[in-house]
């Protein structure tokens, strides 16, 4: 690596060195990143000499005209010598990465110059723990290239510091790009550095497909073959061109021109669509706390491994965890003896084993959301459930899977991008980790039709393990009902709307409405438990919990004002009332069910004797999907197959009936093979009723039938603007 690794070598220097120990950290930093721009703009890449758009993109938002990455990962080896005098001579295995991202990128409209004009990024991290240490410093670096040549890059002075985190020691960095105009080019860039002790790296990705077209991107990286260098290509990314330097180190480089096709905003998975490489470096010389993979102790570089080996790790990984001891998570042992002797109680009860699961699955949950001090994360969690199933005799199987946001299994790249899970094989339910307040057995949007393995029944070998697919929900199970009672006091529309939510409709408004207290509440009715809170858990922790509640309370109505804004797309004159109704955690009840009180202006306005009603617009913003976005070549994903249904009563003034050609008009029938959207509309007896459906057939869909999709979105969007008259 002799001669690209001298790559900022002088920068590090300047880092590491530290001429002045009691130097103060913001010079330190603001030092270090004026070499840095000065050694990255210094940098030959032929590619950013290209200046030129081609005609075909002259109507694009943006361009991106060059993107470069290069990854240089060292490793060393040295004494700590703390530990030595403390008696500990071991050996710290030292990681130092640098990272870059730079983009040439030209601004055509004010949409692409608000999205260039801002960054906000971490400067400076440090952690440091019994296991490991890691520094981590980060750059910006901007230049603006005027319709002239002229090139301006943006001030030092113009970054502005800010420090965070505990005894401030992170330092954030600001940036409003000054002078930036419609019809410029920007070039920019991110550069990390990087150093670890006893700790990997974070896996690398690499896109090869952005928001806006690229003319041209290319990768370099260099690394230590001392390490295990592993990488995953997926959605038909390019391979790396392999090669070795002098010194026997790896050399990956890859290089695409003129990348046309673009990530639409609207229903599209990246991870899933995007031709993307996943790098994963490690060394495998750590400390031997830490778990090390099989498949990572042969030193230097697995292009694309089997995926086999990889599941592999996590079948070790998973063995290796269920050694832990502890108190399932929780974070004192009374706790944990508390839920030993609660779930022994059902181990007698003439329950089904599916009911014992639930039971235990919820009160596990319930231990862990009362214990505030807990960490338990996923794997813990499912690992203890298993365990108190085994407790209990419930036969029970161990399985992984990925979600959405991760490889599929038959490409798994790393064992820890997996999830567990349990299964009950007699009744073929599955348990994944808690996703916000679903019944337990429940599959969340992110994992359903994935692909899982399931361990043997008996001899728990290899051979014996079940590979399948997580069921798939349908367009019934995932709805979305609104009933909405609608009043009109002159000018002002007083809505009454309530929200019912089943399936994966309830996963984001769980999270961004219920209440602790609420969600206490309803795990207590559930699962039975009258005890206080100072007489089960003790007063102090009593306290805390109550002070997490009265905060909750205090957010709630901000929180429903959000949900108005959400569903509107505007925000409530008056916010009246607001309930949770339903938490949806329980079988006998699984919808998440609230209700909302509200006036909104400018729904109805007086056309002289009259009232116009805009009564398209009691269905909620829909979603306009125009310009480019029109024209699809990639494949439409979406979160899942569903239904929203409206029941929609508007209460006519006393002495006032809907015109019936603006009745007429509110009826719509658009169906399809994707999906549907059916409005039907009445006037009678002083009220107009709509009764509105919009329905989405698949989780996914192929391009080919976009035309179709839109119109469905088209016509929900055209609906918004309809008004009738309402004569007196």
């Amino acid at each position: 690596m002799k001669q690209n690794m001298l790559f900022l070598m002088g920068v590090l220097a300047l880092l590491l060195a530290s001429p002045n120990v009691n130097a103060d950290d913001k010079e330190k930093y603001k030092l270090f990143a004026e070499e840095t721009r000065k050694e990255v703009w210094a940098l030959e890449l032929p590619e950013f000499a290209n200046t030129a758009v081609p005609e075909k993109y002259k109507d694009e938002s943006a361009v991106i005209l060059a993107a470069h990455s290069r990854l240089e990962v060292t490793k060393k080896t040295r004494f700590n010598v703390g530990a030595f005098l403390g008696g500990f001579h071991y050996i710290d295995r030292e990681v130092n990465c640098r990272d870059l991202y730079r983009m040439l990128v030209q601004i055509n409209d004010k949409a692409a110059l608000k999205e260039f004009s801002e960054f906000d990024y971490k400067a400076e991290i440090r952690k440091k723990s019994w296991r490991y240490d890691e520094s981590y410093q980060q750059v910006l670096g901007v230049r603006i290239i005027k319709p002239d040549g002229t090139i301006n890059e943006v001030s030092t002075d113009e970054y502005m510091t800010a420090t965070e985190g505990k005894n401030d020691k992170e330092q954030r960095q600001k940036l409003a790009v000054p002078g930036l105009e419609i019809g410029d080019k920007i070039d920019i860039f991110f550069f990390n550095y990087t150093s670890l002790e006893n700790h990997n790296l974070d896996p690398f990705i690499f896109r090869f497909r952005q928001s806006h077209p690229m003319l041209s991107y290319t990768v370099h990286c260099e690394i230590d073959d001392k390490l295990t260098t592993q990488y995953r290509t997926l959605n038909g990314a390019p391979d790396f061109k392999q090669s070795t330097n002098e010194e026997g180190n790896i050399l990956l480089d890859v290089a695409m021109k003129d990348i046309e096709q673009t990530e639409p905003d609207l229903w599209y998975n990246s991870m899933q669509q995007t031709p993307t490489t996943l790098l994963y470096i490690t060394n495998s010389q750590m400390k031997k706390y830490t778990y090390i993979p099989k498949s990572t102790k042969k030193k230097g570089l697995q292009p694309n491994p089997d995926a086999a080996s990889i599941q592999e790790d996590d079948w070790e990984f998973i063995k290796q965890a269920q050694k832990y001891s502890g108190y399932g998570g929780l974070s004192s042992p009374k706790k944990g003896i508390r839920l030993l002797r609660n779930v022994k109680q059902i181990k007698k009860k003439d329950w089904t084993d599916e009911k014992k699961a639930d039971f235990i699955y919820n009160y596990y949950r319930f231990a862990l959301l009362s214990d505030i001090k807990s960490d338990c994360n996923n794997e813990l969690f499912i690992i203890y459930f298993q365990g108190l199933l085994d407790w209990v005799d419930v036969p029970n199987l161990f399985g992984m899977v990925t979600n959405e946001d991760k490889e599929p299994l038959d490409k798994l790249a790393s064992y820890r991008n997996t999830t567990w899970f349990i299964a009950l094989p007699e009744s073929n339910k599955y348990y994944l980790p808690p996703t916000n307040y679903l019944i337990p057995h429940e599959i969340p949007a992110c994992y359903q039709g994935r692909q899982a393995i399931l361990e043997s029944d008996k001899s728990k070998a290899k051979a014996g393990r079940k590979h399948f697919n997580f069921p798939m929900s349908t367009a019934e199970d995932n709805r979305n009902v609104t009933t909405i009672q609608a009043d009109i006091n002159n000018t002002l529309l007083t809505i009454h709307r309530n929200e019912y939510r089943t399936g994966t409709q309830k996963e984001r408004m769980q999270t961004a409405l219920a209440k602790m207290e609420d969600v206490d509440a309803a795990y207590r009715r559930l699962l039975s438990i009258d005890k206080e809170f100072a007489e089960e858990i003790g007063k102090k922790y009593a306290d805390d919990l109550q002070e997490m509640f009265r905060k909750g309370r205090e957010q709630e109505k901000d929180d429903y004002k959000w949900e108005i804004n959400f569903y509107h797309g505007e925000d409530a004159q008056e916010l009246l009332n607001y309930q949770m109704q339903c938490l949806g955690n329980r079988p006998d009840s699984a919808a998440f069910v609230y209700d909302v009180r509200y006036a909104m202006d400018g729904y109805v306005r007086k056309a002289g004797p009259h009232y116009v009603l805009s009564a398209g617009k009691l269905l909620g913003e829909q979603t306009l999907v125009e310009g480019k976005e029109r024209k699809r070549s990639a494949d439409i994903y979406m979160s899942a197959p569903r239904t929203f249904q409206w029941n929609i009563t508007v209460n006519l003034p006393a002495g006032y009936e809907a015109a019936a050609e603006g009745v007429e008009k509110l009826n719509v029938k658009v169906e399809n093979e994707c999906g549907a959207f059916i409005a039907k509309a009445v006037a009678q007896n002083g009220k107009l009723i709509l009764d509105i459906t919009k329905r989405y057939n698949h989780k996914t869909e192929p391009a080919t039938n976009w035309d179709k999709l839109l119109e469905i979105q088209d016509a929900s969007k055209a609906y918004e603007s309809l008004s009738v008259v309402l004569k007196k």
